[in-house]
């Protein structure tokens, strides 16, 4: 009968014995190609819009498609989407509140709406009411909603 510290000498230099035997035959000899092409091993993601769906958030609209409309607004005219969200401030330092920027009379503002950008300015501030001039043109009034 064998000492298992012998048992485990055998099977530990049985095995090296495989590994060398197999490393020695699965070599290629020199000169040659690879055995296999490099291409069919890489992993490819296509990242279109509208395509596919998000494997982490599958109800999400983010990879939708979503198509917008131009929307065409004359220098001076006010652009879609402005709001006159409140006025505060003093008597003597009036504010506006306009898509949820505060500014007073004489600032400056650079807003994009519908992809648009447009540089406006405060030159008046009244009782329920602005005076706006979008890209350097006429003032317009934008007023506060009903109801408020």
């Amino acid at each position: 009968m064998m000492k298992p510290d012998r048992i485990l000498i055998f099977i530990a230099t049985a095995a090296c014995a495989c590994c060398a035997l197999a490393a020695n035959g699965a070599q290629p000899p020199q000169g040659s190609a690879p055995a296999a092409d490099e291409s069919l091993h890489k992993s490819v993601f296509i990242d279109r819009q509208g395509f596919g769906r998000d494997p982490f958030f599958p109800n999400s609209k983010r990879r939708e498609r979503v198509t917008t409309t131009k929307v065409v607004v004359h220098d001076g005219d006010l652009p879609p989407g402005l709001i006159l969200n409140g006025l505060s401030g003093t008597l003597q330092q009036r504010l506006a509140i306009i898509n949820s920027r505060t500014l007073a009379v004489g600032e400056d503002l650079e807003l994009r709406l519908s992809g648009q950008l447009y540089k406006l300015r405060i030159t008046e501030i009244r009782e329920r009411s602005v005076m706006i001039s979008a890209n350097g043109g006429e003032p317009k009034e934008l007023t506060l909603r009903t109801g408020l």
